[in-house]
């Protein structure tokens, strides 16, 4: 079995980020957008680690050590958001989950 490719984000996006918020519009899809996603609380921690170095295996360990919550509860929600994140293009690799450039 491989291992899982790191997640990157999508080329072509907008951002602004704060200490606490990142507002993100995909600038090839912006005819389908048209509003910018907001991420705050644990989707901005989840989105400022989706940099091109960790797959989604190490974004949940990295979030359990900092919420000191076990793993396996943290990882469904975790999945659950990369693949929306997937379907809306804002990144690539993971899982099967697009190519990596």
């Amino acid at each position: 079995m491989t291992e899982p490719r790191p997640l990157t984000r999508t080329e072509g996006l907008a951002e602004v980020t704060s200490d606490t918020r990142a507002t993100v519009l995909n600038l090839p899809r912006l005819e389908e957008q048209q509003v910018p996603y907001v991420f705050e609380g644990t989707a901005f921690e989840i989105w400022t680690r989706i940099d091109g170095t960790r797959a989604e295996a190490q974004v949940v360990e990295e979030l359990a050590e900092a919420y000191e919550a076990p793993a396996e509860d943290i990882a469904p929600q975790v999945h659950d958001f990369v693949a929306q994140l997937l379907e809306l293009g804002l990144v690539a690799g993971g899982d099967g989950g697009g190519p990596v450039d």
